[in-house]
């Protein structure tokens, strides 16, 4: 049966309602100068152009000890003091509360979700967003690179759902992970190298870790650029 002059096309309607969030009209105009959320660590800020970007998805990827978990702990602390509320999904088990409360990080602010499955890490970002009233939502998924077990598959409409709950609800998400896995759906990524260990003079205990972090994609913001950054030792200093 064909189409009546005038109609839609079935097919580019069925295309268009799966492509939904995805696709912005020429009259619509994407919020770019949404201020970003800063990390506190000035070098970090001027690379990121102020840290970062709101309504995004973002990732920050290195090896263990690389200062994955010290960088997450100093976006907590920042939201948190300026008031924000801050969400936690902490598939890798990783969130250490002392160490997060040594790091200035105001835990009446944060709601720290523990899922056991990637698929509810997931669905708990997703349910967060949609909730709405969180500057950041964190997603630590640092087991998916984890040494000598397969990397879980993450659907590809997974990132996509995000980056829309993403910026319906104004929040900066920001995916930790061992090897990137939300790749070129990531607005923003930093690659962190192994950190050397830094020890005081006396007594000899480890002081903090001195790594390098690299920005390899910005879609807000500069485009490249790279910093030594210093983070002060804690618990997990991932």
């Amino acid at each position: 049966m064909e189409t009546p002059p005038g109609s839609p096309d079935p097919k580019l309607s069925a295309l268009l309602r799966d492509l939904g969030g995805q696709i912005h009209r020429g009259n619509e105009s994407l919020d770019l100068d949404a201020l970003p959320l800063p990390t506190g660590i000035p070098p970090l800020d001027r690379v990121l152009g102020g840290g970062f970007p709101t309504g995004r998805v973002s990732e920050v990827s290195g090896p263990a000890s690389s200062g994955r978990t010290s960088l997450g702990l100093a976006l907590l602390a920042r939201a948190t003091a300026a008031g924000e509320f801050v969400a936690w999904v902490d598939w890798a088990d990783a969130f250490d509360p002392v160490s997060a409360e040594a790091a200035g990080v105001d835990l009446e602010r944060v709601l720290w979700i523990r899922p056991t499955e990637l698929d509810a890490a997931l669905r708990s970002a997703d349910q967060v967003l949609k909730a709405g009233g969180f500057a950041l939502v964190g997603m630590d998924l640092a087991r998916t690179g984890a040494s000598g077990t397969e990397r879980p598959r993450i659907a590809a409409s997974a990132w996509p759902r995000l980056r829309k709950g993403a910026a319906a609800a104004g929040a900066a998400v920001v995916v930790l992970s061992e090897a990137r896995v939300v790749g070129a759906a990531a607005d923003l990524a930093l690659e962190l190298d192994a950190a050397c260990p830094r020890f005081a003079a006396a007594p000899d205990w480890l002081e903090g870790l001195d790594t390098r972090v690299a920005l390899v994609r910005n879609r807000t913001g500069p485009g490249e650029g790279h910093t030594p950054v210093k983070f002060r030792a804690s618990r997990n200093a991932a």
